[in-house]
C-alpha cells in the first residue's frame, strides 16, 4: 500500500493484525468477490470494513477509479470517515463516504438526470424540511381536507419508499389516495424548482434502472460497491444494488455490512428481510462475525432473551456483566430521579471511567424531557439526542461544532485539524461557480477561526461573528445549502434570551462534538452505533415498548429496539420501570437470569 493513499501504514497495519486472530474477521478481509458479512452488535464490524476498504483501494482498483462507501446517516459517516483516517485513509480523491441519499445526488442525479432529460428543476435545490411540510400541507388541504401533516406522515413515507414502480396496477391500487397525494404534492414541489430527499433516491434509482450508461459511468468511476447498515436502507437501496452490482452486465463489487436484528426504522421503509435475501443470494459470500468484543455475556444472554432468537454469539472480554432492575415510584419522573442518584454512585466505584462513559436510552424526546430536567436539577452536563433537544445534530451543525473545538483549544492539537474544518467548508460550497469565491470564503473562515479562538466567549455572540463574516455569502451564492442556514438559524434562537442554550459559551458548544464527560442522553433510535460501559433504559414501562393491542408479528421491530438498547453497554445495563408495570420485555429478560420460577 502507498504511502500517498495512506499516510498512517502504521494504523494500518496494527488493524489488519487485529483481525487475523479472529477466523471470521480474517475471511472477511480477505474475501475477493461479493461478500455480505452480518455483523451483530460489538463484533467489530466497522473496524473489518474500514481496513478491507483500505486494502481494496490498495489493491483492487486504480486511481482515478475508486470505492463508493454509503451508509444510512450522517452521523454513519462522519463515524466511518473518523475510522478511516484511523488507518491513514484521509483525503483520498477516489473515496466517496456519504449517506445513499448524498451518493444519488451527487454521483448520479447531479452529473446525469439532465442527460438522460429527467424532469428537474434547473438549478437543482433541495428543500428545507419546513419547506417540504409546506408543501404537502397545501397539497393534504386541496386534495383530502383538513388533514393534519403528522397524522399523514408515516402513510405517506411508507408509500412513496415501498411502492417504487409508478406504471404498475400496484401503485394506485392499494392505497389510491395516497398516490393521489404523493403524485400532487412531488408536481408542486418540483414546480417550485425543489426535490426532496426521497427524490434523490427516486431519480437515481429510476436513473440507474432505465439507462445502460448510466450504469456502466457509475460502474467506470466506482468499481466497488461498499454498503454499511443495509438492513436499514430499504427497497430504493435494494433495487440500486441488484442493478450496479448484480445485474447482467459489467457490475460493481460488492460488499456488504449489515444485521437484520438491529433494523429499527420500519417507519422509514427499511425491511430487514432484504438483507437476508442479499445474503443468501449465490452470487454472494456471507460471512456472519460471532463474537462480541462491547459486551459481557451476561449482556450477550440477555439480549438473546429479548430478541426471542438464540444467534450463539459469545463475549470475547472476561467478565460477567450485570443487568439490574428497578422497579421505581412516581412514574418516569421517579425513574429518572433514581437514574441521578445511581449515577455518583457508578463514577466512584469505576464501574463507569467518566460521565461520559453512561447513557440513558429512552423511547422518545417526551421521555427525554424527563431525564434532561433530572440531569439539569442535579447539575450533570449532558448532550441530548433527540427531537427536543436544543438543535439537531446534521453534517453543518457537527462541522460547526468541530469550529467551535477547533477555536477552544484544538488549534494546539491534533484532535480537530484545520485542514479537515477548510476541507468540508469547500464541499458546503461545491455548488459555487467561481474559484475566487472558494477562495475568498475559505480565507474569511480561518481568519474568523483565528479572531475568535475564546473559550469563554458567549456562544450567540460567537454565532453572529460567524454569520457576518462567513455565512451569508454562502447563503447568497449557493442555494443548496438553504437547509443548513435553517440549521444555524435554529442554533442561534436556542441562544436567544430564556432559551435552552442562552447562557452557553463557546467551550460548552464544543463540548458537545465529542461530548466527553457529559451524560448521554439518547432515544433509543439513535442509539445505533454507539457504546457506552453503563446504560440505563428509561421508561421501560407497560404499554410503552411495545404498545398495547400489537400482535406478535408487530412486536418484532420493538423487540429489536429493546436489543439495540441492551447492546450498546459494555458492563452494566439497569432497567427503569414503573413498579408493578414492567415491560414484557424486562419479564423476558428477567426470565433468562433467574430460570427458576421461584427465583
Amino acid at each position: 500500500m502507498s504511502s500517498r493513499q495512506l499516510g498512517k501504514p502504521a494504523g494500518f497495519a496494527v488493524a489488519v493484525e487485529s483481525l487475523r486472530a479472529n477466523k471470521e474477521q480474517w475471511a472477511v478481509y480477505n474475501s475477493t468477490g461479493n461478500c455480505v458479512v452480518l455483523a451483530g452488535p460489538g463484533s467489530g464490524k466497522t473496524k473489518v470494513l474500514t481496513a478491507k476498504v483500505a486494502r481494496m483501494l490498495a489493491e483492487d482498483v486504480q486511481a482515478p477509479r475508486g470505492v463508493a462507501c454509503i451508509t444510512y446517516s450522517s452521523e454513519c459517516a462522519r463515524e466511518l470517515e473518523r475510522r478511516f483516517r484511523s488507518v491513514g485513509v484521509h483525503g483520498t480523491p477516489n473515496l466517496f463516504v456519504g449517506t445513499v441519499h448524498s451518493f444519488c445526488l451527487k454521483c448520479i442525479v447531479q452529473p446525469y438526470a439532465q442527460l438522460a432529460n429527467e424532469p428537474l428543476p434547473i438549478p437543482l435545490r433541495v428543500a428545507t424540511e419546513a419547506e417540504a411540510d409546506r408543501c404537502l400541507s397545501d397539497t393534504l388541504k386541496r386534495l383530502v381536507g383538513d388533514e393534519r401533516l403528522s397524522s399523514w406522515r408515516t402513510r405517506f413515507d411508507s408509500y412513496r419508499r415501498r411502492i417504487l414502480d409508478r406504471e404498475s396496477p400496484d401503485w394506485h391500487d392499494r392505497d389510491s389516495q395516497a398516490a393521489a397525494v404523493i403524485e400532487a404534492y412531488e408536481a408542486q414541489l418540483h414546480s417550485r424548482g425543489m426535490i426532496d430527499f426521497d427524490d434523490m433516491m427516486l431519480f437515481g434509482l429510476r436513473l440507474i434502472e432505465r439507462h445502460e450508461w448510466v450504469r456502466k459511468a457509475i460502474h467506470a468511476r466506482f468499481p466497488i460497491l461498499v454498503v454499511d447498515e443495509y438492513q436499514d436502507l430499504g427497497v430504493p437501496l435494494h433495487r440500486l444494488v441488484n442493478s450496479l452490482c448484480l445485474g447482467n452486465s459489467r457490475c460493481s463489487r460488492l460488499f456488504v455490512v449489515g444485521d437484520p436484528d438491529q433494523s429499527i426504522y420500519g417507519f422509514t421503509g427499511a425491511q430487514p428481510e432484504l438483507l437476508e435475501q442479499l445474503a443468501g443470494d449465490d452470487r454472494v459470500e456471507p460471512i456472519r462475525l460471532k463474537l462480541n468484543y462491547r459486551s459481557r455475556q451476561q449482556i450477550i444472554t440477555a439480549s438473546e432473551a429479548a430478541l426471542g432468537q438464540q444467534r450463539g454469539y459469545q463475549a470475547a472480554n472476561a467478565g460477567i456483566g450485570v443487568i439490574d432492575f428497578h422497579p421505581c415510584l412516581g412514574g418516569v419522573p421517579g425513574q429518572a430521579k433514581a437514574i441521578c442518584e445511581l449515577i455518583p454512585k457508578l463514577l466512584e466505584t469505576g464501574v463507569a471511567h467518566g460521565l461520559g462513559e453512561i447513557a440513558v436510552l429512552y423511547p422518545d424526546k417526551n421521555v427525554g424531557d424527563q431525564i434532561a430536567i433530572a440531569a439539569t436539577s442535579s447539575g450533570f452536563d449532558s448532550v441530548r439526542i433527540d427531537r427536543n433537544a436544543p438543535y439537531q445534530k446534521g453534517p453543518f451543525t457537527r462541522w460547526l461544532e468541530g469550529c467551535a473545538a477547533w477555536c477552544c483549544g484544538g488549534w494546539r492539537s491534533a484532535d480537530v485539524r484545520l485542514s479537515d474544518l477548510i476541507s468540508s467548508w469547500r464541499g458546503f460550497w461545491i455548488a459555487a461557480n467561481s474559484s475566487a469565491d472558494l477562495v475568498h470564503e475559505r480565507r474569511a473562515l480561518v481568519k474568523f477561526l483565528f479572531a475568535t479562538r475564546d473559550p469563554s466567549c458567549s456562544l450567540a455572540s460567537w454565532l453572529q461573528a460567524f454569520d457576518a463574516a462567513c455565512l451569508k455569502q454562502i447563503a447568497l451564492l449557493v442555494p443548496s445549502f438553504a437547509p443548513d442556514v435553517v440549521a444555524f438559524q435554529k442554533i442561534q434562537a436556542a441562544c436567544s434570551p430564556g432559551k435552552a442554550m442562552a447562557t452557553w459559551s463557546v467551550a460548552q458548544f464544543a463540548g458537545q462534538l465529542s461530548g466527553g464527560d457529559h451524560l448521554k442522553l439518547i432515544t433509543l433510535h439513535s442509539s445505533k452505533g454507539l457504546e457506552f460501559d453503563v446504560v440505563f433504559m428509561l421508561g421501560m414501562d407497560r404499554g410503552v415498548l411495545p404498545r398495547n393491542n400489537v400482535t406478535e408479528k408487530g412486536k418484532h421491530e420493538p423487540r429489536r429496539l429493546f436489543y439495540v438498547g441492551l447492546t450498546r453497554a459494555r458492563h452494566e445495563v439497569h432497567l427503569m420501570f414503573t413498579k408493578g408495570q414492567h415491560s414484557e420485555f424486562v419479564l423476558d429478560v428477567h426470565r433468562s437470569l433467574n430460570p427458576d420460577p421461584k427465583g
